[in-house]
């Protein structure tokens, strides 16, 4: 009876060294023994599989880990810079006055440009690239080199010796083209005004 129950203690025991054990020291890549069983350690599923004509614990889960990600946020900033050929660029031009005043019913102003100009291009019209107050008619308008214009108007001033404005400024409509073909519809300086006394006769 003794021997029985000395040989049952050291059976359970056994089993006991085979389970536990094998759990405690199971983790991926050791040596396993019966094929297919599964056993989970530290929150990680193994699986004891052949690996290499051998058995070995094989890991069907990646065990849970926390990772912090640092993202570094860069801004860039890009300036382009296009430079635009002098052919293709508009001309700035500038409405001024030959001179403030005046004692002369025929009066001059002067359309100046950064580029070679078509004066011709500009129209004697009132209305159409000039209007006018006091101003009766544009007379002429002339080359006087590639980048100015003269535009002779005639005011309307009586020889009273009375002091008038005589205003030019640039119409809705106005355009003038460059010597590349290129229109420009803004005419900076106007208006302008040049001050007209006549004399009594």
């Amino acid at each position: 009876m003794t021997n029985r129950l000395l040989g049952l203690v050291l059976m359970v025991a056994m089993v006991g060294a085979v389970t536990s054990p094998a759990t405690a020291a199971s983790k991926e890549g050791a040596t396993c023994r019966v094929a297919g069983r599964v056993v989970t350690v530290n929150s990680q599923k193994l699986v004891c599989a052949t690996v290499a004509k051998k058995l070995k614990w094989v890991a069907l889960t990646a065990p849970t880990t926390t990772t912090t990600i640092a993202t570094t946020t860069t801004t860039t900033t890009t300036t382009t810079t296009t430079t635009i050929p002098s052919s293709k660029r508009k001309p700035i031009v500038t409405l001024m006055r030959s001179y403030g005043t005046a004692y002369r019913s025929s009066v001059s102003y002067i359309v100046e440009s950064d580029k070679p100009v078509d004066c011709f291009t500009l129209s004697r019209e009132l209305g159409e690239d000039f209007v006018g107050t006091r101003i009766s008619r544009i007379d002429s308008i002339g080359q006087l080199e590639p980048h100015l214009c003269r535009v002779e108007v005639q005011a309307i001033a009586f020889a009273d010796g009375d002091t008038r404005e005589i205003i030019l400024a640039a119409a809705s409509t106005f355009s003038i083209i460059d010597r590349d073909g290129n229109i420009q519809t803004q005419l900076l300086g106007s208006p302008q005004s040049i001050w007209v006394t006549r004399r009594v006769p």
